[in-house]
């Protein structure tokens, strides 16, 4: 996707200049940065002062050539923070009003609405009224409507931002299994580091309208020029692992890391799911340069830095110890334990510092 573009807001200018292929591509940064703004250009609903957008083969905007597709010519679907759905219609209505648009993407059409319907597992609603509805069920209500319009492209502003954190972490699975399933590339607007590392393949950081840095997210969100256009985000570590077992008595999990090490998690029931996502803070994480002993944190990890970037008085250290981890610690750690690329390192973590997505 080739997206050129020039729009004067009130307290500065967005100006992006930006090409990328991914299947789901996140736009990250805070509030009042210009991300809703810059979708909303995608979608035709903001007007343009100059640029170019060019979503697959097909140029929707060119201020040289003149080029302004309507909203409606450009064969999208949005998903707006709150939904947006139509009070006066049932939920049946709302979702077929999406696949009555027609002008469907050659790669959806044997998208069906049953399958649409189970993979969100919203089939038992369609005959309520929305005002009848939770905040995660209208969410996913709105998804369904959106991906039965059958768009080139999904464009989704903070879909989970209105949600409280435990409807997040229901709503996360559901938006995974949409981008596993369909065949539809998605912009995924959020300022939600989590997010990002659960569902993006690449991701924009942007900041006062400009680009600050782009690649795949967990590189990205750990560099130092991500760090600084938002050091009030909290930095995390998202991993799969695979399921081994439980025990309840001790209150903890027993998980494998891809890289085969086993770890162990707060306690989780035996659901008959194999692969999980984890996180854990960046903040969570101890750094020892000799294997500790006597301590209650039941996870030791051997690895080895492979950076080290201080960020004035904070400083973040990613470790190879099979996985990519991490970790913040202060300026003057760095020192302390004369830490730099190639040191070998224990990671000590303890067990109720992960947390299951």
């Amino acid at each position: 996707m080739l997206l050129r573009c020039r729009v004067p807001l009130a307290t500065f200018e967005l100006d992006i200049d930006v090409t990328f292929n991914a299947r789901v591509t996140a736009i990250f940064g805070p509030s009042g940065s210009g991300k809703t703004t810059l979708l909303d250009a995608i979608a035709g609903l903001r007007a343009i002062a100059a640029g170019e957008i060019e979503i697959g083969a097909k140029t929707v905007f060119s201020s040289a050539r003149k080029i302004n597709l309507a909203p409606q010519q450009r064969n999208l679907g949005y998903v707006p923070q709150e939904g947006a759905l139509f009070p006066h219609l049932s939920v049946r209505r709302n979702i077929l009003f999406g696949s009555e648009r027609g002008n469907y993407s050659a790669a959806a059409h044997s998208m069906s609405m049953e399958h649409v319907l189970e993979i969100l597992e919203i089939d038992h609603l369609l005959d309520r009224s929305v005002t009848e509805l939770s905040g995660g069920e209208a969410q996913r209500v709105a998804l369904a409507r959106a991906i039965l319009s059958r768009p080139h492209l999904l464009l989704l502003d903070e879909p989970l931002a209105a949600l409280d954190i435990g409807l997040k972490e229901k709503i996360l699975p559901y938006l995974a299994r949409v981008r596993d399933e369909f065949a539809i590339p998605m912009i995924y607007v959020t300022h939600n580091v989590t997010e990002v590392l659960s569902l993006a393949d690449w991701v924009l950081v942007i900041r006062n309208g400009r680009l600050v840095t782009q690649g795949p997210p967990g590189e990205t969100l750990t560099s130092s020029r991500a760090l600084r256009a938002m050091p009030e985000e909290e930095l995390e570590n998202v991993l799969t692992v695979e399921f081994i077992d439980a025990d309840k008595g001790s209150g903890r999990s027993r998980v494998r890391l891809s890289s085969g090490a086993e770890i162990f998690v707060p306690y989780l029931p035996t659901t008959g799911r194999r692969n999980l996502q984890i996180r854990v803070r960046a903040d969570d994480i101890l750094i020892g340069t000799q294997r500790p002993e006597g301590i209650s944190a039941a996870n030791i990890l051997r690895g080895t830095v492979r950076a080290v970037e201080t960020i004035e008085d904070q400083a973040l250290v990613q470790v190879d110890a099979g996985e990519i981890f991490c970790v913040r610690v202060t300026a003057g750690a760095i020192t302390r334990l004369a830490l730099g690329a190639g040191s070998d390192v224990f990671l000590i973590i303890k067990t109720r510092s992960f947390q299951l997505l």
